[in-house]
């Protein structure tokens, strides 16, 4: 097996998260920690390369720290049916800011402080999002975290490049 393979067959690897981190490769591909980033990241850009003309990216996962196949963009060629009512798109920007400042959990309250809503609104968002997978909910403790649909379907550079853009 190439190495091209063995990375492909780890990018694309199902489970909890989708793909693989950078050790897993290294291993994988018996590549020294120190010298071998380098060579991994060469590997990658060639791979990323080679998929391009069939519709295919490599994409980092900033929350779980691993890279995978995309192929979300191919399926967005159609109508956008997927994007989110503006009231859910809010609360969910909400709780990925709150969440990458707090470092995972945040409280319910937290989220309606800056959402401006009942606590009862807030929770029916939350409860949308949670069903649609964008992120999940502690209701004993009254807290929520992103899930596993964010990292794949937001573009975190674009995001915060337009944010930036954006100001006066």
């Amino acid at each position: 097996m190439n190495e091209y393979a063995i990375l492909m067959k780890l990018l694309t690897r199902s489970g909890d998260p989708i793909g693989a981190g950078v050790d897993d490769m290294l291993d994988a591909l018996g590549l020294p920690e120190d010298l071998g980033r380098e060579i991994l990241f060469r590997r990658l850009s060639d791979l990323h390369s080679r998929l391009e003309p069939i519709g295919l990216t490599i994409k980092h996962n900033p929350v779980s720290g691993v890279f995978y196949v995309d192929t979300s963009h191919l399926a967005k060629s159609g109508p956008d049916d997927s994007m989110l009512p503006d009231r859910l798109a809010a609360t969910l920007l909400i709780v990925i800011t709150l969440a990458y400042q707090e470092g995972g959990w945040v409280n319910f309250d937290r989220v309606r402080e800056f959402r401006k809503k009942s606590l009862r609104g807030v929770i029916e968002d939350l409860r949308e999002l949670q069903n649609l997978g964008y992120i999940e909910l502690d209701q004993t403790a009254k807290r929520v975290r992103l899930g596993m649909r964010v990292p794949f379907e937001i573009d975190y550079e674009a995001f915060f490049r337009d944010l930036v853009s954006e100001r006066p």
